[in-house]
C-alpha cells in the first residue's frame, strides 16, 4: 500500500506542490495579512498561527499613532487601544487562512466586544506585548467570535475580551460596508458593545 506524502515531488521535470497549503515560516511580518493603510497596521509580527488561534506581538514606540503622555510625561498607549490590537490579530488570523488557500485577505468588521477588561490603565512604550486570539466559532454566514488576551513581556495576562466579528462574502461586501455610516465603535469596559467598524480583514 502506498502512503500519501505531503512533500513536493517532481513529475516529468515539473514540481507538484503538496495538497495542503502551509503557513509561512514564523515569526513573520504581520503587514501582508492585515491590509490597512500605512501606519494603521499596529502590530509587528505573527509569532504562531494555526487553524484555531494566532499569537502576535507589538513593541510600541513613543511615536506610535495612539501614543499620549501620562502624568509623568512618558509616552504610553491608552488601554482601550488593546481592543484594536485584538481585532488586528483576528484580522491577521483570517488573512493567514485565506493565504493558505491562495486568496487575498478579505474585508471584515468588528461587531463588538464582550466585557473588555484591562488591568493596566495604559500600555508602556518600548515594552513587548503579546496578543493571543482563540477561535470560539465561525459560522457559514460570516459571523465569528474569538477569545482574546494581551500579555506583558513576563507572560502575565493584563487584558482580555470576547470579540465578535463579521466577514461578509465578497459579493455581499457593498451592502455590508454601508452599515459603517450608522455604526458605533465599541468602548472598553462595557459588557456589551455593538456597532460595526471596519477592521481590514477581520
Amino acid at each position: 500500500m502506498l502512503t500519501p506524502s505531503t512533500d513536493s515531488v517532481s513529475l516529468a521535470g515539473a514540481e507538484v506542490q503538496p495538497r495542503e497549503a502551509r503557513y509561512p515560516a514564523m515569526p513573520c511580518a504581520i503587514g501582508p495579512y492585515v491590509p490597512h493603510d500605512a501606519g494603521m497596521c499596529l502590530l509587528d509580527s505573527v509569532l504562531r498561527c494555526d487553524e484555531h488561534s494566532l499569537s502576535a506581538d507589538i513593541t510600541p514606540t513613543p511615536d506610535n499613532l495612539f501614543a499620549e503622555p501620562d502624568a509623568d510625561g512618558q509616552a504610553v498607549i491608552p488601554a482601550w487601544v488593546g481592543l484594536e490590537w485584538m481585532a488586528q490579530a483576528i484580522a491577521a488570523w483570517s488573512g493567514m487562512q485565506a493565504a493558505r488557500s491562495g486568496q487575498p485577505p478579505r474585508v471584515g468588521f468588528l461587531l463588538g466586544s464582550r466585557r473588555y477588561e484591562s488591568e493596566v490603565a495604559a500600555f508602556s512604550c518600548d515594552c513587548r506585548w503579546q496578543i493571543h486570539v482563540q477561535l470560539d466559532y465561525r459560522a457559514d454566514n460570516g459571523l465569528g467570535a474569538f477569545e482574546a488576551t494581551i500579555s506583558d513581556e513576563h507572560g502575565a495576562i493584563v487584558a482580555r475580551a470576547g470579540v465578535n466579528v463579521f466577514e461578509p462574502a465578497p459579493e455581499a461586501l457593498p451592502s455590508a460596508a454601508s452599515t459603517q455610516d450608522t455604526a458605533q465603535e465599541s468602548s472598553p469596559g462595557q459588557q456589551d458593545a455593538a456597532g460595526a467598524s471596519s477592521q481590514g480583514n477581520v
